[in-house]
């Protein structure tokens, strides 16, 4: 049977063998993050439009920083509105391969788009190809309850 998150604004299933992560004060709690088995993660961060790309550049110069030869592509996923840009890094971490995959949900919240959502999954290559579809699902009903509540 599912588990169900709700909060900071939206709401979705899971399955229930994924774990959420207790946050420390410090990171508020705008965010929720899902630990899977194979040692994988899915993060969900609400914030400001304007702190959007900061934080997926961020992101990105901390994976650059900590591993050798990390490549980005730019891509895209059916289920997302048009244009919506995907990034999809690729490093190696203990002769694994390692698929982190960001992108910015907007216009959820209000028309300004004054919130969005930053998302990553991440994982080892086999674990990340798995759980990518269980990525889909969650993002379709994050935009689906959008939808319906706009």
């Amino acid at each position: 049977m599912p588990s169900q998150f709700d909060g900071f604004g939206i709401r979705f299933l899971y399955p229930e063998n994924w774990e959420v992560v207790q946050r420390d004060e410090d990171e508020g709690d705008q965010g929720v993050t899902l630990d899977f088995p194979g040692a994988g993660f899915l993060s969900i961060e609400r914030t400001q439009a304007d702190r959007s790309d900061h934080l997926i550049e961020g992101i990105i110069d901390a994976i650059e920083a900590e591993y050798e030869q990390v490549e980005r592509d730019e891509t895209s996923m059916e289920i997302l509105p048009t244009n919506t840009p995907v990034t999809d890094l690729r490093f190696y971490y203990l002769d694994l391969m390692i698929v982190s995959r960001l992108l910015v949900l907007d216009h959820l919240f209000d028309s300004q788009g004054d919130d969005v959502l930053v998302v990553q999954l991440q994982a080892e290559s086999r674990d990340f190809d798995k759980n990518e579809p269980i990525l889909s699902a969650i993002l379709k009903q994050i935009l689906d309850s959008a939808i319906e509540t706009s």
